[in-house]
């Protein structure tokens, strides 16, 4: 008895001891650090898989502590909060051996609340907007870029259409800023999932995986939403609502960026139906994805492949 729970806690102090190094890594070496920060959840999801969410939490909130203390206590409110949760909920669903799927929805839902949360914080406790502060970041840099130009002798009339174009820009950017947020915690989720499943795998743990990506088959209501996205863009500029128009153009990347992953799983179907070589394969990719001519074919291919059903992944009953 004394052995069982001896061993979740000498796994708890080394487990809690890499995130403490991840977070001194993240703060002191600028180059690697942005990558093993999105990593400081791994540890606490290894501890929750092994020994309960119980122990992810008391991990998360002792390496919190550690950190305030070697370091500072904003940084540790940043890294708990910002990332504690996705770990203790990955190594639930993980340990409750959830599919892929529906781990991946688990863990893009606690990464958003702890970006919400963080975002909140900082607004009370600092006293400013980090959103606010980032788009003051990009109009310096657009204003010293145009300084730039302007010392290479540009003539001011191409200068103001430049500047003109990359505010544009900018506003564009502040307004989809809810679709990149959510589509960050996917991707900051899809990492975590990743390492942690190698690992968990590396451990005789059996985890859930995803399909071949040539068979991935994403739900054909997506469509509709980005026709409804094009509508609700359409009335809101027509109507000047710029509220619906904002909502409208968020839910129209979220739903485009969904179908062209569709599109890009049924090209790689298509090059393993056809043997196409890892060069050629490559080269049309990378004409995919700096084109956007040819992203906006893929889109349309996608979007087809979602109500056809071309590959027939889905069961006679999916449409019903």
């Amino acid at each position: 008895m004394r052995q069982t729970r001896l061993r979740p806690m000498v796994e708890g102090g080394i487990l809690s001891g890499i995130a403490i190094l991840f977070a001194l890594i993240s703060a002191y070496l600028p180059l690697i650090g942005p990558f093993v920060n999105l990593m400081w959840p791994v540890p606490i999801i290894l501890l929750g898989v092994r020994h309960g969410y119980k122990w992810s939490i008391m991990a998360t909130v002792v390496s919190g502590v550690m950190i305030a203390m070697l370091m500072h206590p904003l940084h540790s409110l940043s890294v708990v909060v910002g990332f504690g949760l996705i770990g203790i909920v990955l190594g639930y669903a993980f340990r409750m051996n959830f599919s892929a799927v529906k781990t991946m929805l688990w863990g893009t839902a606690a990464s958003l609340v702890s970006k919400a949360a963080l975002l909140t914080i900082s607004a009370l406790v600092l006293g400013v907007n980090p959103l606010t502060m980032q788009t003051d970041v990009m109009n310096n840099a657009v204003a010293q870029a145009i300084e730039v130009y302007r010392d290479f002798g540009m003539a001011e009339q191409e200068l103001a259409k430049m500047s003109e174009s990359m505010k544009s820009m900018i506003e564009l950017m502040k307004i989809i800023l809810p679709a990149g947020f959510i589509m960050a915690s996917v991707l900051d989720t899809w990492l975590n999932f990743l390492i942690a499943k190698t690992v968990l795998r590396k451990l005789g743990h059996n985890v859930p995986n995803f399909p071949a990506f040539k068979e991935w088959s994403l739900p054909y209501h997506i469509v509709y939403l980005f026709a409804l996205a094009l509508v609700m863009i359409y009335w809101g500029n027509s109507r000047e609502i710029s509220l619906l128009t904002q909502v409208g153009m968020n839910l129209q990347v979220i739903t485009s960026t969904l179908i062209l992953v569709q599109g890009l799983a049924l090209f790689n179907y298509f090059a393993d139906k056809y043997n196409l070589s890892k060069m050629i394969k490559g080269l049309i990719l990378f004409l995919i994805l700096t084109n956007g001519f040819f992203a906006q074919i893929l889109i349309v291919a996608g979007a087809i492949d979602m109500v056809m059903d071309y590959r027939r992944l889905r069961g006679p009953q999916s449409k019903e």
